[in-house]
C-alpha cells in the first residue's frame, strides 16, 4: 500500500532555484513518480542567522518504499547535488527533510518523523499550506494551517 511521503526542500547557496529544481527531478526519478510541489518561498535562515536567505518548497509523493529506504535515497540525492555538512543549521546547496510519512510516528537514531521542528518553522509550514492546509499533525493536534497561524510567517513568495 502506498504511503504519502511529505518533504521539505531548501537551498541558500549558488543558484538556489537550480538546486531545488534538480532535486525535484532527482526525487521524481528515484521514486518513479511525479510529485506535487508547492509554490517557492524565500525565507530568512533559521538557527544559524549569519547566512544567505533560503528558497524553500514542500513536495508530496506516494510511495510503497519503506521510510528508511526513502531516507537513504534522499541522502544520496543530496550528496549527488553536492551537499556537504559543514555545521548545524549552516548554509547548504540542498537540504531535503522528511516531514511526514503518512501519519506514522517514527523515532530512530537517524530519523524522527514527524520532523520535530515543523511547528516552529514558517519556511516549512507556508509551503505545506499550499499542498495540505487541512492535514492534522499527528502529534500536535493542529492542522498545518493552524500551526502556521500560531507563529510569525516571515516567508515571501519567490518567482523563479
Amino acid at each position: 500500500m502506498k504511503k504519502k511521503l511529505v518533504l521539505s526542500l531548501g537551498s541558500n547557496l549558488g543558484n538556489r532555484y537550480a538546486y531545488i529544481y534538480q532535486a525535484i527531478q532527482a526525487i521524481n526519478e528515484a521514486f518513479d513518480t511525479i510529485s506535487a510541489v508547492s509554490q517557492y518561498y524565500e525565507t530568512p535562515p533559521w538557527g544559524d542567522l549569519n547566512q544567505s536567505r533560503f528558497i524553500n518548497i514542500a513536495l508530496i509523493l506516494e510511495t510503497d518504499i519503506p521510510v528508511l529506504q526513502c531516507f537513504t535515497k534522499l541522502q544520496a540525492i543530496e550528496a549527488e547535488l553536492g551537499r556537504t555538512k559543514t555545521r548545524k543549521w549552516g548554509p547548504r546547496c540542498i537540504d531535503i527533510d522528511i516531514l511526514f510519512y503518512d501519519l506514522e510516528i517514527i523515532s530512530t537514531p537517524e530519523l524522527t518523523i514527524p520532523h520535530p521542528h515543523i511547528h516552529e518553522r514558517a519556511f516549512v509550514l507556508a509551503p505545506l499550506c499550499d499542498l495540505m492546509p487541512r492535514f492534522l499533525h499527528p502529534t500536535h493536534d493542529h492542522t498545518v494551517a493552524q500551526l502556521l497561524h500560531i507563529i510569525t510567517n516571515d516567508t515571501q513568495h519567490f518567482t523563479p
